[in-house]
C-alpha cells in the first residue's frame, strides 16, 4: 500500500530501521551509505548527486560549526561535514542498529527518539536532513532546539495535497506551512527557504534500480517495501510526486 490515512498509529522506528542488514543497505545505497535523496545541479552520477544532498545544504554552516544531527541515519553525512566543514558533531538516531554503526565509524552519538527526548547541550547548529518529517509533535522539538542551537538547517519533505502517512506509515506528511508556522511562535525567524523537488527527482530511479540490484524488488520486509512502493509512486505518478515538495528552510 502506498500510502496511509494521516490518523493511522505510528509505527515502532527503531524495529523499522533496524531490521535490513547492514550488507542489504550497502548494495542499495552506496558505500557510504546515504539515505536520503540525491541533488543533481547537471549530470553527475548517483553517488555524487548524494554528496551534493549534504554540500548544497552546508552552504548553510560556517566552518567548525558544532553540529547536532537530528536523524543522523547510517552516518554518510555527519562523516562529510566533519571532513569537509571541520565539524564537531553530535548524532542522533532512533534507530538502535544505526547507533551502533555509527558509534563504530568513531562518530558520537546517541540512540533517542525526538519526540520523546531532546539532547541536552548548546550548538551552533541543529541539523535536520529528511528526518523532521519523521516526528509525530515536529512543533514540540522546534521549541525545544531553540535554546539549544543558535541555526536550525532543514531540508523536508512535505505534501500540499491530501494529508497522508506515506513511507510504511513513519512520515505523517505535512505541508511546508505547518513547519513554518511552528518555528515563528518557538522564537526562529526564517532566513532561506527553497523547494529542491525538482533536482532531487531522479533519486526515486536510483533507489529502484539499488533494490533490484540487491534482489529485493517488491520485498517483503516492511521497510524495503515502504522505499519501493515510494519510489513506484514517484516514478509512475510525478505529477503527484510534485506535490511533495522537499523544502530548505534556514532559520535564526
Amino acid at each position: 500500500m502506498f500510502e496511509f490515512p494521516v490518523d493511522a498509529p505510528p509505527i515502532d522506528l527503531d524495529r523499522f530501521y533496524s531490521g535490513v542488514p547492514i550488507e542489504t543497505w550497502r548494495q542499495i545505497l552506496g558505500p557510504q551509505l546515504h539515505y536520503h535523496h540525491g541533488i543533481w545541479e547537471s549530470d553527475e552520477d548517483w553517488q555524487t548527486a548524494l554528496e551534493n544532498a549534504v554540500l548544497t545544504l552546508a552552504r548553510h554552516l560556517k566552518a567548525d560549526d558544532s553540529v547536532l544531527d537530528l536523524g543522523c541515519g547510517w552516518g554518510g553525512p555527519a562523516l562529510l561535514l566533519k571532513e569537509r566543514f571541520g565539524c564537531s558533531m553530535l548524532c542522533t538516531t532512533v534507530s538502535s542498529a544505526q547507533a551502533a554503526y555509527c558509534a563504530g565509524l568513531g562518530l558520537e552519538v546517541r540512540h533517542a527518539n525526538l519526540d520523546r527526548e531532546v539532547p541536552e547541550g548548546a550548538w551552533s547548529v541543529g541539523w535536520w536532513l529528511e528526518s523532521l518529517e519523521h516526528l509525530e509533535r515536529p512543533e514540540t522539538v522546534l521549541a525545544q532546539l531553540r535554546p539549544r542551537c543558535e541555526r536550525l538547517i532543514i531540508r523536508v519533505n512535505t505534501c500540499e495535497v491530501s494529508p497522508r502517512r506515506l513511507f510504511g506509515r513513519s512520515m505523517p506528511m505535512r505541508p511546508m506551512s505547518h513547519y513554518l508556522d511552528a518555528l515563528k511562535p518557538a522564537g526562529w525567524r526564517v532566513t532561506h527557504l527553497e523547494n529542491r523537488r525538482a533536482q532531487s527527482v531522479r533519486s526515486p530511479f536510483e533507489w529502484l534500480m539499488g533494490l533490484t540490484r540487491a534482489n529485493m524488488a517488491w520485498p517483503a520486509d516492511p521497510h524495503l517495501r515502504a522505499l519501493w512502493d515510494y519510489s513506484v509512486l514517484a516514478v509512475a505518478n510525478p505529477s503527484m510526486y510534485a506535490g511533495l515538495p522537499l523544502i530548505d528552510i534556514v532559520a535564526e
